[in-house]
């Protein structure tokens, strides 16, 4: 019972949240960038969910096929996601709202998940509603309140040509890749896929976590390096690294999606976050998630991790001063700070 609370506890601190720009234009702002250099391929041969659970997640439509997943929309291929992919037949629910997506060549493509209102005005708060997918690839089977993230691996011809290129998982992360186009959605973000990038594009670094790396946010009020500390200006998905490269991401909603903790957490993680929790996923003192005047996305945060290699192959340095030390390292921060 004492280690089921601790990693309970813990769960809640693997909260980091997502949202880098990807891109070697190194610039700082508001503004959407759309441009990246071609880079290396990123992760490993596999892919996992859910902080101190990892359960693997089917890379390629062979592996999708075999687990059991639904493919849907087979006679259309989206230009920037593919064919989206479930564990339910229906579409994505509200106990399994993860999709998968695949090229038309089979290779992975990217990943998504629902957002539900819960009965709050909308799904996301307004300042980060524009991230959202404009027309979903996959949909929603039940409430009508729910707003779609996507994360596109890859972009360009190779989504739907039926070539295969030598990328095992992508060389992009880019969210709402159909951006203001042809279904009239809101900008698209690319996120960073090296730490370096990251600080060039104002994302603020966090604490480090065993399996994950180094959490990255990003304030889409500020765009310089630091947070505002109001959960509306949160960007909905956060990126970790490991040795500066991209080693995770999570998606992280201002509303509670978990059911029951532990035992119903719909694919989040086992249960949702407070404030001081969420700030377990930071390096500094003055964090505290203070709610917007509406108080309709004030948390707690629910937060849903995709791993893109092994996470046993990754550990924070030993030099580092870790909140968090059995049975694995978390809250991890430079020695001159005090957990």
């Amino acid at each position: 019972m004492q280690l089921l609370c601790l990693i309970t506890i813990t769960t809640g601190l693997a909260l980091s949240v997502v949202a880098s720009d990807l891109g070697s234009v190194m610039r700082t702002g508001h503004m959407d960038h759309t441009d990246h250099a071609d880079h290396a391929d990123y992760g490993g041969t596999t892919m996992e969910r859910t902080f101190t659970q990892y359960k693997p997640l089917p890379v390629g439509e062979k592996a999708l096929k075999s687990a059991g997943w639904t493919k849907h929309s087979v006679n259309h291929c989206d230009p920037d996601l593919g064919f989206g992919w479930t564990e339910d037949a229906a579409g994505a629910t509200k106990s399994k709202p993860l999709i998968l997506y695949t090229t038309a060549g089979g290779q992975p493509a990217g990943v998504g998940t629902v957002f539900l209102g819960h009965g709050r005005d909308k799904p996301l708060p307004a300042e980060q509603n524009k991230w959202s997918t404009a027309k979903p690839l996959v949909q929603f089977a039940g409430e009508v309140d729910v707003a779609h993230i996507d994360v596109a691996f890859r972009s360009g011809d190779i989504i739907c040509s039926g070539a295969q290129d030598n990328l095992t998982i992508g060389d992009a992360l880019i969210v709402n890749p159909a951006g203001e186009g042809r279904y009239g959605g809101g900008p698209k973000m690319n996120l960073p896929l090296t730490d370096t990038e990251a600080a060039a594009r104002g994302w603020m670094r966090g604490s480090c976590f065993d399996g994950m790396g180094w959490h990255w946010f990003l304030d889409t009020s500020m765009f310089n390096g630091k947070l505002s500390w109001k959960a509306e200006n949160l960007f909905p998905v956060v990126t970790m690294y490991h040795e500066g490269q991209l080693n995770a991401m999570f998606f992280a909603s201002t509303i509670n999606q978990v059911s029951i903790p532990i035992i119903q957490s719909n694919e989040w993680e086992p249960k949702a976050l407070s404030s001081k929790e969420m700030c377990m996923n930071m390096c500094d003192k003055d964090c505290t998630f203070s709610p917007p005047p509406h108080k309709e996305h004030s948390g707690p945060f629910s937060t849903m991790h995709i791993y893109f290699r092994d996470h046993k192959s990754v550990t924070c340095d030993s030099k580092l001063k870790c909140g968090i030390t059995m049975p694995f390292r978390a809250n991890c921060c430079e020695a001159d700070f005090v957990v």
